[in-house]
């Protein structure tokens, strides 16, 4: 019984009704207007454009009648009369959410018995929009009478697809979608498609439901979960689709599932997930952001569809595009107040690398992405690939083998695919890649590519990690894939990430310094204090070339390091990066005021990832990557606020305007 209706209404209404109570008893009522909630948005297509919502059909349409007969067991003069009697209060009643879904718990297996034969769904979805949104059309005349008067073109031609919805309460049931064509202009469910430059453009959302593919709808319950379970436990798409498919679908509706929709799309894998959730974040940073997305329409697969959108974005959060970028808080933050009763403040940032590694060119220090994670070299250096992986030879490879005809070449081609077969250098592989988690709890069937094609030196005398014993001229061979050498991250002392770069070919001192300039493009933006374990190097590196631009900010070599990894004999260290040099790093108690290891806890936070992005295309690396730490970041400040803590974002606009002359040296 709907908690919005009492029997008493229920009974006024049909008071004036009589033979209303013939042909369906109180019980019978309420299911008959518990199911219009679920059939107003098909009821909705039999309307006129314009017509009000609050207005009802005067008349239900046949299959409507068919499908009341078959699921309350009434004849459709009975069905007209209840409908004539209950509609006004049926169409009017207001359903919470919740409510609409106890409804399709109660009634769902109506709509899978006996809705697909009728063209009646669960669901239904439908553009939002029932006339055509095309100013070139809404600026036409209706008729002769009505000329110059603008009017909006009616759509009609309906196209009706069927679909999979992955819901969070239901598992996978089957469903339509119905998209209505326009003059130049076709209108889904979430966006429309415009003819004349094949763009695909979203409405504005929320979406409830999320058309992630031609034949696939995800609820957004579903991706939240997904995205819960990615941020908080490390878990891979594969792990999302698996817990979905054996744990959140209702094996209690798999016997009466239509047989056609069984042998379909109704369990969800690996690219599912990725496209779901890809899409589902792009739509939220472009709601926050006060924009539509627009994608391509015309693309061999929702992937490449969004490739362009997650490139855009990853360039947008680039340097300082971070929403945490400029915060603040008690904990990375010191405001100290001078006797003149001026105010300064102190911002304390610790930066760090973590290796996790995507496939790069095998071209030192190039950042072109690859065409194909499994190749070598990027669409420049593809010539790259025909020679010999001597590092020193720059002879062609044999057809049918990676290194040149010399013998010594040939032998250590020989030797790796020795030693490919071997145990011991599997194990050297899974050692090097250092994975924290399987990418799967349950590798599917073949999948035994932990460790192959992976990128490898061999020398005359076996696997060589390091620089030989005897110098540069020890003939060395590079057979696998290269991988990007470490992720870098700034980090605020209280553990809210200001940034993120890869870094290609090394952690050098002047990788670092770059980034650096990067992430804090004016000086104002520069943190007073930037911890970092090779900051000597880096002030050294600095002092050498005159560059001034970090001379306002503190480089210590954080506390750690300093004690435990930093000779004491190195005068570079102790003249530039000594912690103890600048008396606001301590507290009056004599302890440190900041902490220097927060970049170490975020590596191991996002070195979980490394068993999920180690195969990723490079768009996609990044953009999960950065959409990873905006959602860590969002909880780490609402930890901050319950502590007290006073987290707050220091305005962009005056860390990001241009230097004053007396700021610039």
């Amino acid at each position: 019984m709907s908690a919005k209706i009492s029997v008493s209404t229920l009974i006024s209404a049909l008071a004036a009704y009589p033979e209303a109570e013939k042909h369906l008893d109180i019980d019978g009522c309420f299911k008959f207007i518990e199911l219009i909630q679920l059939l107003k948005p098909t009821l909705s297509l039999y309307q006129p454009p314009g017509t009000a919502e609050y207005l009802p059909l005067a008349r239900l349409p046949i299959n409507i009648l068919d499908f009341f007969k078959k699921c309350l067991n009434i004849e459709h003069e009975s069905a007209k009369i209840i409908w004539e009697a209950l509609c006004p209060i049926a169409w009017d009643l207001g359903v919470p959410s919740g409510d609409m879904q106890a409804f399709g718990r109660r009634y769902l297996q109506f709509f899978l018995d006996h809705g697909g034969t009728l063209g009646l769904a669960f669901y239904n979805f439908m553009p939002p929009v029932r006339t055509c949104l095309d100013p070139g059309c809404n600026s036409k005349s209706r008729t002769a009478k009505a000329a110059g008067v603008p009017y909006s073109r009616e759509l009609a031609e309906e196209l009706v697809l069927p679909v999979s919805v992955f819901t969070q309460d239901f598992g996978p049931i089957p469903d339509l979608s119905r998209g209505i064509i326009g003059c130049n202009t076709r209108y889904y469910a979430n966006y429309y498609v415009s003819k004349k430059d094949s763009t695909r453009t979203y409405y504005h959302g929320p979406f409830e439901f999320i058309h992630t593919a031609t034949h696939v709808f995800i609820e957004k319950r579903t991706l939240d979960l997904f995205t819960t379970m990615m941020l908080t436990s490390w878990t891979s798409a594969g792990n999302c689709a698996r817990i979905y498919n054996d744990g959140l679908a209702l094996k209690s509706l798999s016997p009466s599932l239509p047989a056609l929709f069984s042998k379909s799309h109704v369990s969800l894998d690996v690219e599912d997930v990725w496209d779901g959730v890809s899409l589902h974040w792009l739509l939220e940073d472009a709601e926050e952001r006060d924009e539509v997305l627009e994608l391509v329409q015309d693309a061999p697969s929702q992937a490449k569809r969004l490739q362009p959108a997650l490139h855009a974005r990853n360039l947008r959060m680039a340097g300082p595009g971070q929403e945490a970028w400029s915060h603040a808080c008690d904990l990375c933050c010191w405001i100290e107040t001078r006797p003149n009763g001026m105010k300064t403040y102190i911002r304390s940032t610790v930066t760090d690398g973590v290796t996790i590694g995507r496939p790069t060119c095998s071209v030192h220090d190039c950042d072109v992405p690859l065409e194909s994670v499994k190749d070598r070299y990027c669409p420049i250096h593809h010539s790259e690939d025909l020679l010999c992986v001597v590092t020193t030879c720059s002879e062609y490879a044999e057809e049918g083998h990676r290194t040149c005809k010399l013998p010594l070449h040939r032998n250590l081609e020989d030797y790796n695919a020795e030693q490919q077969k071997a145990m011991f250098q599997l194990k050297q592989r899974l050692a090097r890649l250092r994975t924290s988690q399987p990418r799967e709890s349950i590798p599917e069937a073949g999948d035994d590519t932990i460790g192959q094609d992976e990128e490898i030196l061999i020398d005359k005398d076996g696997v060589c990690d390091g620089k030989p014993e005897e110098g540069n001229q020890t003939l060395r061979a590079r057979f696998g894939r290269k991988r990007t050498h470490n992720e870098e991250l700034c980090v605020a002392s209280c553990g809210v990430i200001l940034g993120r770069a890869t870094f290609y070919g090394s952690e050098a001192p002047n990788g670092v310094r770059t980034f650096w300039k990067k992430l804090f493009p004016t000086r104002r933006s520069l943190p007073s204090v930037l911890w970092h374990d090779n900051n000597c190097r880096i002030a050294v590196m600095l002092d050498k070339e005159g560059d001034t631009y970090f001379s306002t900010s503190a480089l210590p070599v954080d506390v750690f390091h300093f004690k435990s990894k930093h000779k004491a004999s190195d005068e570079d260290c102790n003249k530039f990066c000594n912690p103890v040099r600048w008396p606001e790093l301590c507290t009056p108690e004599g302890t440190w005021r900041f902490n220097s290891s927060a970049a170490e806890q975020a590596n191991a936070w996002i070195g979980g990832y490394q068993a999920i992005v180690r195969e990723m295309q490079a768009d996609r690396y990044e953009f999960f990557l950065d959409e990873m730490i905006k959602r860590r970041n969002r909880n780490i400040i609402k930890d901050l606020e319950k502590k007290g803590k006073a987290p707050h974002n220091i305005p962009r606009e005056e860390l990001l305007r241009p230097e004053t002359p007396e700021l610039v040296e």
